[in-house]
């Protein structure tokens, strides 16, 4: 769609233009619409499948982490995704600096240590994560205390040493008990404390609620023969079973254990948005809610496992997205990847988002390998069961690294499904309205042409959407922190473009009619 109108832009850069040219009424013409979808990777330390993150290596100079993490930004936003989501509480630790945690052993080598120098790495990285366009996401493990790999010694204020009446060792994990209320509260401020400090744009949590069951084997003599004895382990809480449950008049431990998950999980949800109502929160269930439902679907159940009651925390509205863990293949198993997702909307009366999380990492590694082909295909799968509806596509790949192995395999394979650049979708359950159109401006410098944004009223705006139409008639995208006022015009590769549109894109996502800047005047064709 095209406007003709009569704009002479009385400013150094578009005069000096616009005077080379015939003379007839430029042609202003409507930028594209940018299509909506959640494109992210999980990004951790830990090791699956022979793929680290960030840090790639604890012990790191500060230098040589804040290189790999530009980086990996970099290589995100160069391949279409538009939010990252960064590992900040591994188990009990930190990787940013907290009262309530030590330093991440994964950042430095030692529990307790920060960088030297020192330097705020949840800072650093939610800054160049904005200035890529990228949104961040702190990501969470809530109660696990400690890593079974981990092989140091926690340092003073670790939760277990500072909180050891807390805490309960199962099998090989240990573990913040869920049934304490304390321990809850702790938990919870410890995210809370991340959202008053740090500009991230949401949190997000996985699914270690309460541990995944262990069993022990035993060998005993029966009949004169050894027999190997396999048990489950139980989870020792009989302490705050006693004391918070059985007190209080339940009488069922699994329903009790499940209602101290679910009152976690309302009240994070209740305090972030009291604190910054714009931050999302996410949370990555395991992708099968009970064994047995949908019918045909079949295996770990989370609900009477880890008491999890993801489904219920989705149709309550205590979570602004859901991304269970769908890590089968699209034509695998009790063809589970599709009858999942497709379940899961089902149960979403409020009209949160669902967007699966991805096994892309499993094209490596393991004795089960899958196609590379495969990540595309779970990546089309996904969309076309949300064409036609008001579902709003999205995806959260595990992981970061596994996009860019082996020369970028997977990450060029999938180039063509992200080859239109993407917004993360409005959340209008946290605000539908959207900022007025942005006043726009020429101006001159002695360096490149550049021009000025400003806001066009009161209401906050969170990134600048720039959209530019070369001297070739294509459109390019770009997406800045509102808190940029000023660019220049090499942004665009160097080159001039005839004209831009700018739109001012909410804390909630809602977005303005875009405001335009013509620089070389273009006749109808």
């Amino acid at each position: 769609m095209i406007r003709r109108v009569l704009l002479l832009v009385a400013l150094p850069l578009a005069t000096r233009v616009a005077a080379q040219l015939p003379q007839a009424a430029p042609v202003v013409y409507d930028p594209p619409a940018v299509p909506r979808e959640f494109r992210a990777a999980w990004v951790t330390p830990l090791w699956d499948r022979g793929f680290k993150d960030w840090p790639s290596a604890p012990g790191l100079s500060p230098d040589s982490q804040r290189a790999e993490l530009r980086v990996l930004l970099d290589h995100a936003a160069s391949i279409g995704l538009n939010a990252v989501i960064l590992h900040v509480r591994l188990a009990g630790d930190a990787l940013y600096p907290t009262n309530y945690a030590p330093w991440s052993a994964y950042l430095s080598g030692t529990s307790g240590t920060g960088p030297a120098p020192m330097y705020d790495p949840l800072a650093y990285a939610v800054s160049e994560a904005h200035a890529r366009g990228l949104q961040l996401h702190a990501w969470f493990n809530p109660f696990r205390a400690m890593l079974p790999i981990f092989a140091g010694k926690a340092a003073p204020n670790h939760v277990t040493r500072a909180h050891p009446d807390w805490i309960v060792k199962y099998g090989t994990q240990t573990w913040i008990d869920p049934g304490n209320p304390a321990a809850r509260k702790y938990v919870l401020e410890t995210i809370l404390d991340v959202v008053k400090r740090y500009d991230v744009d949401g949190v997000h949590l996985d699914d270690y609620f309460y541990p995944y069951r262990e069993t022990r084997t035993t060998v005993r003599r029966a009949k004169k023969k050894r027999v190997r004895v396999t048990r489950e382990i139980e989870f020792a809480d009989a302490k705050s079973w006693k004391r918070y449950g059985v007190a209080k008049g339940w009488t069922n431990r699994d329903s009790w254990r499940r209602a101290n998950i679910d009152d976690f999980i309302r009240s994070l949800y209740q305090d972030v948005k009291a604190t910054k109502p714009a931050v999302l929160v996410g949370i990555s269930p395991f992708g099968i809610w009970r064994s047995g439902t949908p019918a045909g679907v079949t295996g770990l159940d989370a609900f009477s496992e880890i008491y999890a009651d993801a489904r219920r925390w989705l149709t309550e509205g205590w979570v602004d997205y859901l991304a269970p863990q769908l890590y089968w293949e699209v034509s695998g198993v009790q063809d589970r990847f599709r009858v999942l997702d497709a379940w899961w909307r089902t149960q979403n009366p409020l009209g949160r988002y669902i967007w699966p999380g991805i096994y892309t990492s499993h094209v490596y590694g393991g004795t089960d390998p899958w196609p590379a082909a495969e990540i595309e295909k779970q990546i089309a799968t996904i969309r076309d069961a949300r064409s036609g509806t008001n579902d709003v596509p999205g995806h959260i790949h595990f992981r970061l690294a596994a996009l860019f192995a082996d020369n970028d395999r997977i990450a060029g394979q999938i180039a063509p499904e992200y080859v239109q650049r993407a917004l993360v979708p409005a959340f209008p359950w946290l605000g539908a309205v959207a900022p007025a159109s942005p006043t726009v401006a020429a101006v001159s410098t002695d360096g490149p042409a550049a021009f000025t944004i400003a806001a066009g009223d009161t209401i906050p705006v969170r990134w600048w959407l720039i959209q530019a139409r070369g001297k070739d008639g294509n459109w390019t995208t770009d997406l800045r922190p509102a808190a940029v006022g000023q660019m220049t015009l090499d942004m665009f590769g160097g080159t001039v473009p005839d004209e831009i549109a700018v739109s001012a894109v909410g804390a909630t996502g809602a977005a303005s009619a875009p405001s335009m800047l013509t620089f070389g005047a273009t006749v109808s064709r």
